[in-house]
């Protein structure tokens, strides 16, 4: 026998094979709505996502419904304001949300919320 790495039977592979393929399926789907974007929600989000490119790309769970209202959450409330000014600018309406009670303004969770002008 020549030296060499052990023989211990059949890999056993497809497992963890399917395992990934189920997970990399459920997180494309979950990035990527089957129904495509309304005509206000495509502006909203670009306009939403504008702002936070400019108060520093530091918003998470943005979210936009078909009707064009809009939410986002970010740490600091500084972040959270810039966000709702730059909104505000774009002629949308606005307001700050507290998500966390608990830290300092610069460390805790905020919230906004709001949806085009009529």
């Amino acid at each position: 026998m020549r030296p060499g790495p052990q023989h211990r039977g059949p890999m056993k592979t497809t497992p963890v094979f399917l395992l990934v393929a189920s997970v990399l399926t459920a997180c494309a789907g979950a990035t990527k709505p089957d129904v495509p974007d309304t005509e206000i929600q495509r502006k909203v989000r670009t306009d939403l996502e504008q702002c936070n490119a400019s108060a520093g790309s530091k918003a998470d769970l943005i979210t936009v419904a078909p009707d064009g209202k809009y939410s986002f959450q970010v740490v600091g409330r500084t972040n959270a304001d810039a966000m709702l000014t730059c909104m505000a600018n774009k002629r949308y309406s606005g307001k700050r949300v507290n998500v966390d009670s608990a830290g300092y303004d610069h460390t805790r969770r905020y919230g906004g919320e709001g949806e085009p002008s009529r």
